[in-house]
């Protein structure tokens, strides 16, 4: 059965609760309507044994993600830093978060995506006689997957890796993209390298546990390596940014390469892809002349459309700090430093710290313990479900 959830139908608490082991219907609609806050779950687990088996059974946890509109809440960010002492994970989570120990990983772990509850992290090596590995890492039931290099890619700069963990457990030609929690479910995880005119991706399967031969592609425009950045997942589609004016597609079923061009106004500035809702592919691109941000929106046709523009020193806490330093240049600085997968959210940096924007409704949230998040550094977000499992600290 797939977690993936139409929002096109609108299903009541009775109807889900259909499904569930038989209890007092009153409980089942209570329990369903707690809030998908990272320990709410958890917490109601620990009241008697009758509400545990409730809601750690697999049809309960389906049913109040549906509920929930399969929109997983966004949990926190991990940065790409790999410096020892270094906090490698903000909360975002408001009054509830996971404890810290939570998302504990090891200095020398680079993250290089967060995706449907997984972490996709390169394992630097820290000695000689060691090599670099892969690791899928989720949080939560702290269940780790070290998976070695492709043979043909290790020699390469691994500065300039880009990667993605995908789900593949169904239901990926989905326009909204909402798989709900497949943690437990069969993935991908591509990994993607290049410098004009040639990329290269290979692919693993956790179905068949090996790699795909190397994939060529001898396309890419001029001055176009492939940026080590976060891409965006769309349907059956992964779009990673190339420098420049262009994103690269690989159809990760055909294994077919496009290139796709910014809008002529993009061109050579600091962009971020994502996905919108709906499933179209969108494109934020940062102007730092202008000090202000625009949305595309791709639509079927291949063209782009300018959605809006919105100048960043007319937003609060910005505006207010522009006011107080009138004529300070180095304030209006921005650079996009990550997207959500989930709830049209990008993130950015500026002189006066980090930001969560929110797309639709155009407001700036600053990020607590900003002085992690070091320039140069790109966020990873990690938004989940969390079913209520004992935490451990990871190897």
């Amino acid at each position: 059965m797939s977690d993936v959830v139409s929002l096109r139908k609108q299903t009541s608490p009775a109807e889900l609760a259909d499904d569930l082991p038989v209890l007092p219907d009153t409980r089942t609609e209570i329990l369903l309507r707690v809030p998908p806050q990272p320990r709410s779950l958890q917490r109601v687990s620990h009241v008697c044994r009758s509400w545990r088996r409730l809601v750690t059974d697999p049809r309960f946890l389906r049913s109040f993600r549906a509920l929930h509109n399969g929109t997983p809440p966004l949990v926190g960010v991990f940065h790409s830093n790999i410096y020892e002492g270094v906090r490698r994970f903000t909360p975002t989570a408001g009054d509830d978060p996971m404890p810290a120990r939570v998302f504990d990983c090891p200095a020398h772990w680079r993250v290089l995506d967060s995706r449907h509850g997984r972490v996709l992290c390169l394992a630097m090596a820290r000695d000689a006689t060691a090599s670099a590995m892969l690791v899928v890492w989720d949080p939560i039931t702290r269940m780790c997957e070290h998976i070695q290099m492709p043979p043909d890619l290790v020699v390469y700069d691994y500065g300039k890796l880009g990667g993605a963990v995908v789900c593949r457990a169904g239901g990926g030609g989905n326009g909204e993209g909402r798989h709900g929690d497949c943690r437990s479910g069969p993935f991908q995880v591509v990994l993607l390298i290049g410098r004009a005119p040639r990329a290269l991706v290979s692919v693993y399967s956790s179905h068949t546990g090996g790699w795909s031969e190397v994939i060529s592609f001898d396309g890419l425009p001029e001055w176009a390596d492939v940026m080590p950045t976060p891409g965006a997942v769309i349907r059956n589609t992964l779009y990673h940014p190339v420098f420049g004016c262009h994103t690269l597609a690989f159809d990760l079923d055909s294994k077919a390469f496009a290139m796709i061009p910014h809008p002529p106004e993009a061109k050579w500035m600091d962009v971020q892809v994502m996905r919108l809702d709906g499933g179209r592919l969108g494109l934020v691109v940062a102007d730092i002349f202008d000090f202000s941000l625009q949305l595309w929106a791709r639509e079927d046709a291949g063209d782009w459309v300018l959605r809006w523009t919105v100048q960043l020193d007319t937003l609060e806490p910005l505006k207010a700090a522009a006011a107080a330093q009138p004529g300070a240049g180095d304030l209006r600085d921005v650079k996009l430093i990550g997207a959500c997968d989930y709830g049209n959210v990008i993130f950015l940096w500026t002189r006066l710290g980090s930001f969560m924007f929110y797309l639709d409704t155009m407001e700036l949230k600053k990020l607590p313990y900003d002085s992690t998040m070091m320039l140069g550094g790109t966020l990873y977000p990690y938004e989940s479900f969390f079913a209520p499992l004992q935490a451990t600290t990871p190897n």
